[in-house]
């Protein structure tokens, strides 16, 4: 107990005993009233008795009565002793509770004046009613007197603003008020003008009152000041150690012009004398004296952004050195040169130009179309025959798609061809080819597979020769010999012809049946397979993905040097583009395969919309764009994931052609449903040109939109997706204005008070700082991602990679499991579902679980759901998992 609540324990004995010798008090003064007023009865009937008034019987009756009257006059005086006693009795715990309550008030004043901090109590009124030495000490030491039962809190506060007595506040953690709540406690560090820094705690007590705590923290600032000059300068150190083993030479200029760092590289590939280069020297004075003078130097960087290249070339210098020159521009007007010794590049393309044109001179010469196609699909080589049949220079036909070349009924022809090249197989096969403009041809083509160092295919030669006149000469020969041979047996075919004919219409009817089954059960087995194959590929794509973007996020939160943020944003951004390319390749695929099934719900709009503005309002703000939201409190019934992936590829789609203005996302009510908009100021698309954009690969300007790193698959998919759905995606647009994309959704009937508040960003690191996590996931990649992350965020992190492992567990580490983030795909044909219940049978509690997957199967989102489980698709995004995170440890 402590030594507040003994002393309150001993106050209410001893206030418990003095009401208890109150009571015997006011029962003894009672009874011994009773007691004199029974002995004046008796003492009056005695007389009468001995008197003799009236006849005997009435003075024997009054005898009688006297000696009842003796006998309550002894029963009561018997009871007055009796309640004498326990009056004793009384007192003397009275006087006990009074000494321990004296004694228990002594230690706690002991106990707080033993406290190395100030402490004060408040009571409700925030009135002064105990404090220490130390207390005392520090408000005395800015003139203030305090007064038990007179000083206020608020009044302290304001007294020392102001005197000026706090020279700088600076909040670390939770609300120090006047008024705290219960379980509430706050903090709230300051600086002294004598240079001292104070933390203040406030804790609220049950009765209402307030517990102060000041403690003096100025060895612990000046020991993490320390630490951060001696990290800077363990910083510097590394960097320098970075710069001199470079390959490239590098050299860091000021605004000035002045040379602020180097490496020995770049003395050795300057030709610089070591004794000419110090630090603060003229930058462009200095290269005057070597070969790099001519290169030029910027006048005013100030309105380049850091990391801009600002010029890049290539100097040949007299020893036969190639250097690659590249500036970059840095923050504060400076800016960064690389020197990269390319000479055996250089050399290796002067080798590669002449060998290319000695082959070319060879293929030109060839009476046949010679080309080369790489993985993608693209040409990198045509030779001049090639160039003669398409009609076409090289340059247009270089870098060119194939699908895009051929028309599509010719490229469907070619397809399984191009597919068996591509699987490392070659293979040779004839075709009819017509061009715009020609008649038809005949080819005989020949695609043989090209492999790299690792045996992978990495695209294909394709060998076409015109085949046109002896294919004629063949067909005429065959005509002459048919004709020849139906003169020879027209007669017996006549005779027969009837029999064959029934035979062979009872013959064709049971293959047609038997081709019908089989056709039947190779079309289950083709998309079972393919369902298979999707989801393994998922997996498959989105398992480097993940990792990559877990260390590209735990990179973010080290605190790196200008340079190495530039690095890894650039990281982020391209990571970004790869995983929206292979969202966009999965999702059409398995639209296309007929594997995705909506799950209907219904939810409020504005809960998906503010997570949509949330999440998309920094990408509009770095291309320079407003994003509008206008809210609505409408209630909707369709899939929320399906629903949420066509509006992100529409607000996608409307920041990448948008050059500049706004977008504006929101709802309007109609009879049929609730119609959500999303309106931009973009470029426009044609009238003649929207019923294309919804096809795969179609893009509005591809020309000019060279710089989009997307497939043209964004508005594919949400067309296929609201056919999923049943609703319908509409387009209006005027060309130069911009665009409103818009998709009707019928309305949905939701339960008052459904909604929940979402956790503030800024909330997000304190609810799950310290939090302790178990990992799970086969990949090790993975592994060390997500603890890199979590251990970023501050958690305590525990991975393993196998269920064997988990079952290894040493007892009890994990009895203080806040969380598991359980990846489903695990080895050996198991999964997450199964670590999972292993965990709980040892814990014997359940653990609030993260499942991780690039399954999208309903099934398993149905699990999941109905497990209580959260599931995220990969690849993660380290700020939704920190949200969901926060808000799983939050409640």
């Amino acid at each position: 107990m402590m030594d507040g609540d003994k002393t309150r324990a001993g106050t209410g004995a001893a206030a418990a005993e003095q009401g208890e010798s109150s009571d015997l008090q006011e029962g003894y003064a009672a009874l011994l009233y009773e007691n004199q007023k029974l002995k004046k009865i008796n003492q009056v009937l005695m007389q009468r008795v001995e008197m003799g008034w009236g006849n005997h019987s009435d003075a024997y009756r009054s005898f009688e009565s006297a000696a009842l009257l003796a006998d309550k006059v002894k029963e009561r005086t018997r009871e007055l002793r009796q309640t004498l006693n326990r009056l004793e009795e009384s007192n003397e715990k009275l006087a006990r509770a009074r000494a321990a309550s004296e004694r228990d008030r002594q230690i706690l004043r002991d106990a707080i004046e033993s406290i190395p901090e100030s402490f004060a109590l408040f009571d409700a009124q925030r009135r002064l009613l105990l404090s220490n030495s130390r207390f005392r000490s520090f408000w005395s030491s800015a003139s203030i007197k305090l007064e038990v039962g007179v000083t206020r809190l608020p009044d302290l506060k304001r007294a020392a603003a102001g005197l000026g007595f706090i020279d700088k506040r600076a909040r670390i953690r939770g609300k120090a008020e006047a008024q705290a709540q219960p379980g509430q406690p706050g903090e709230l560090v300051f600086r002294l003008q004598n240079g001292h820094w104070i933390q203040m705690s406030e804790h609220p007590t049950s009765e209402g009152g307030l517990v102060v705590i000041y403690t003096d923290i100025t060895s612990i600032k000046e020991s993490e000041k320390l630490r951060r000059q001696r990290e800077v300068a363990e910083q510097a150190l590394i960097l320098q150690s970075t710069l001199e083993n470079m390959s490239e030479g590098v050299a860091l200029v000021n605004g000035d012009c002045k040379l602020e760092s180097w490496n020995r590289r770049f003395v050795e590939l300057s030709g610089l004398d070591t004794e000419m280069i110090e630090r603060g020297v003229n930058f462009q004075q200095l290269l005057a004296a070597t070969e790099l003078g001519d290169t030029p130097i910027p006048g005013q960087l100030s309105n380049c952004s850091p990391g801009e290249v600002i010029y890049m070339g290539e100097k040949t210098l007299a020893s036969g050195l190639v250097l690659l020159v590249r500036r970059h521009a840095i923050a504060g007007g400076g800016f960064l040169d690389t020197y990269a010794d390319i000479t055996d590049r250089f050399k290796n393309e002067e080798a590669l130009r002449e060998s290319e044109q000695r082959i070319r001179l060879i293929t030109d010469a060839m009476p046949a179309m010679i080309s080369y196609v790489t993985r993608d699909l693209r040409y990198e080589f045509v030779n001049r025959y090639f160039e003669d049949w398409f009609d076409r220079p090289r340059s247009s036909i270089l870098g060119q798609s194939l699908p895009d070349l051929l028309a599509t009924r010719d490229y469907q022809i070619h397809r399984p061809y191009i597919d068996s090249a591509l699987h490392g197989r070659q293979v040779n096969f004839e075709v009819e080819q017509t061009l715009d403009g020609k008649k038809s041809r005949n080819f005989r083509k020949t695609y043989i597979p090209h492999f790299d160092g690792d045996k992978k295919v990495v695209g294909f030669f394709s060998l076409e020769q015109d085949i046109t006149q002896q294919r004629r000469t063949a067909q005429a020969l065959q005509q002459a010999y048919e004709h020849m041979e139906q003169r020879v047996s027209v007669r017996t075919r006549e005779i027969s012809t009837i029999n064959q004919q029934l035979r062979k219409e009872i013959d064709e009817r049971q293959l047609v049946e038997a081709s019908l089954i089989e056709a039947k059960k190779a079309a289950d087995l083709a998309n079972e397979s393919k369902t298979k194959f999707l989801a393994a590929a998922s997996h498959d794509l989105l398992q480097p993905m993940n990792a990559a973007r877990l260390f590209s996020a735990a990179l973010n939160d080290l605190e790196l040097p200008a340079s190495a943020i530039q690095l890894v944003n650039s990281l982020s951004y391209s990571l970004e583009d790869v995983e929206s390319l292979i969202s966009a390749l999965v999702d059409i695929s398995k639209l296309e395969a007929g594997v995705v099934e909506p799950v209907p719900e219904t939810f409020m709009v504005d809960e998906l919309l503010g997570k949509l503005v949330n999440e998309y309002s920094a990408q509009a703000a770095k291309a320079g764009l407003q994003l509008g939201y206008v809210k609505s409190s409408a209630a909707i019934h369709t899939d929320s994931q399906l629903l949420a992936r066509i509006l992100r590829n529409i607000l996608t789609n409307a920041i990448r052609y948008t050059p500049a203005g706004k977008i504006v996302l929101g709802c309007r009510r109609h009879t049929a449903g609730l119609e959500i908009q999303v309106w931009d100021t973009g470029i426009g698309i044609p009238q003649d040109k929207i019923h294309e954009i919804f096809e795969e690969f179609s893009r509005v300007d591809p020309k000019q939109r060279r710089s989009d790193k997307g497939l043209g698959l964004g508005l594919a998919i949400v067309d296929r997706i609201a056919r999923v759905l049943g609703h319908r995606v509409k387009v209006k647009s005027k060309l130069g204005q911009g665009s409103c994309f818009s998709i009707l959704i019928p309305y949905g009937v939701i339960e008052a008070d459904r909604g929940s508040a979402a956790l503030e960003l800024d909330t997000l690191g304190r609810s799950i700082y310290g939090a302790s996590v178990l990992v799970i996931d086969n990949d090790s990649e993975i592994c060390a991602g997500m603890r890199a992350l979590l251990e970023g965020w501050k958690c305590h992190v525990t991975t393993v990679q196998s269920i064997e492992e988990l079952a290894q567990l040493q007892q009890g580490s994990e009895q203080g499991l806040q969380l598991m983030i359980a990846d489903y795909h695990l080895d050996d044909n198991r999964t997450g579902l199964e670590a999972i219940a292993l965990l709980e049978k040892q814990l014997q509690r359940t653990v609030p679980v993260i499942l991780i997957t690039a399954n999208y199967s309903n099934e398993l989102r149905q699990l999941a759901r109905d497990s209580g489980y959260v599931l995220m698709n990969k690849p993660i995004k380290p700020l939704k998992l920190k949200a969901v995170m926060a808000n799983i440890l939050g409640n």
